[in-house]
């Protein structure tokens, strides 16, 4: 299955733990994560956040792109977050098709 990397970002102002319409949206729809996951699709390997930063990424698998847009958007992240989100392989496979390896 096709691997992704998830990098998503907000503004201080609209961080859950600042705004309170935030908070009351991420505290509806965090809950609903494993069960979008499996209507969309998609394996959530890993989760990494900077919180001070405001960012977060995700490494996951998903059947396509449209997947991963689809879960951040039912999960409600996409309404506070910027996402950006990027298709990659394992470096390893890379280095399979570089001569001399």
């Amino acid at each position: 299955m096709p691997a992704f990397v998830v990098c998503i970002r907000h503004t201080p102002e609209s961080r859950p733990t600042f705004n309170e319409d935030v908070k009351k949206k991420f505290g509806a729809v965090v809950g609903k994560r494993q069960e979008v996951a499996g209507k969309q699709e998609v394996k959530i390997l890993s989760a990494y956040t900077s919180t001070l930063d405001h960012l977060a990424w995700f490494i996951l698998e998903a059947p396509s792109q449209q997947a991963v847009e689809n879960y951040f958007t039912e999960i409600g992240f996409a309404f506070w977050n910027s996402v950006e989100i990027r298709q990659v392989k394992p470096v390893e496979d890379v280095k399979k098709k570089v001569p001399g390896e």
